[in-house]
């Protein structure tokens, strides 16, 4: 009976194994993606960013759109995180 019980742990201990490492995995995934998209990202807005702008008028919609972006000092004492 004591080697029956032995070979059931043993078998709860394999699975339990293998669903931690089904966790790890997918962690490690899901982390690989994060920053994947986000060295993309960096890279768009260095593209983009070095692009000089067509004409005033595009560089005051660019302007416009950097400063919308960017959190104001009332956000920053509310809370809110800086980039």
């Amino acid at each position: 009976m004591n080697s029956y019980i032995s070979l059931i742990l043993a078998a709860e201990r394999a699975k339990d194994m293998q669903c931690d490492a089904a966790v790890a995995r997918q962690y490690r995934e899901a982390r690989r993606l994060r920053r994947a998209a986000r060295r993309s990202r960096v890279a768009e807005q260095t593209v983009h960013g070095s692009q000089a702008p067509d004409s005033y008028d595009d560089f005051l919609c660019q302007t416009a759109q950097s400063a919308v972006r960017e959190p104001t000092a009332a956000g920053r004492s509310q809370g809110q995180a800086v980039r």
